[in-house]
């Protein structure tokens, strides 16, 4: 088999194993080894090891033990601290990648990353859970990719910063609903690339620490029940 085959079937593995993952055929916790992911996908060890790897940089799998199982992750199952402290991380990373795309993204990617969030956009008004989740994590890794620091990117897939998302959809609706309101309304990530594309580092970075904040005291408000605060 060539390098092009393996790297198609991995790519297909990957597409198929996700787009299980967001329809929601596994439970949260839920053991996944490469050999049930080889009899899900058809595909041999090698195209699911690397799909797997790959789900796994993007925070939908995590890799349990010693062995090579991995377990679905959602939102509601992280440990609060840990979870707190990455979205803290989240904060400054995203934000230092706004701030750089807002001084070196060129016109033709900034016409690229605001594609991408219309895609977001749109994926909420047809209220498509599972597009509206790989919209959002396609924004993110172009925006790390492409702000003029290559490191952003290989941080945030290292440290698994990519959001867990809720078990359901109705918890999803309950954090979106938690989620504190500026002026009476939630930034968007359109205006979060007009601000790139009018090169103005500080609105940009502004807006990213903003709305990554407004989703921590969300799951505050929601899933972690913090009622002592």
């Amino acid at each position: 088999m060539t390098t092009t085959e393996t790297n198609d079937k991995a790519t297909e593995a990957y597409r198929q194993i996700k787009a299980l993952i967001q329809r929601g055929a596994f439970g949260a916790g839920e053991r996944l080894t490469e050999a049930k992911a080889a009899k899900l996908t058809g595909m041999g060890r090698g195209p699911v090891r690397e799909s797997l790897l790959r789900l796994e940089a993007e925070g939908l799998l995590e890799h349990q033990g010693s062995g090579r199982s991995r377990v679905v992750a959602c939102v509601e199952d992280e440990d609060p601290e840990e979870l707190l402290h990455r979205y803290e991380l989240r904060e400054q990373i995203e934000g230092g990648a706004a701030r750089l795309a807002a001084k070196n993204m060129t016109g033709w990617q900034i016409d690229q990353l605001r594609e991408l969030a219309q895609a977001v956009e749109d994926a909420h008004q047809e209220d498509d859970r599972a597009k509206r989740f790989g919209a959002n994590a396609r924004f993110h890794d172009y925006l790390l990719a492409h702000c003029g620091n290559p490191l952003m990117l290989k941080v945030w897939q290292t440290l698994h910063l990519t959001p867990s998302r809720p078990r359901t959809p109705q918890s999803e609706a309950k954090i979106m609903a938690a989620v504190p309101k500026t002026d009476g309304k939630t930034e968007s990530l359109i205006d979060l690339v007009d601000a790139i594309a009018r090169h103005d580092p500080d609105r940009a970075e502004a807006l990213i620490k903003q709305r990554v904040r407004q989703i921590t005291e969300a799951l505050r408000r929601v899933v972690w029940r913090q009622d002592r605060d």
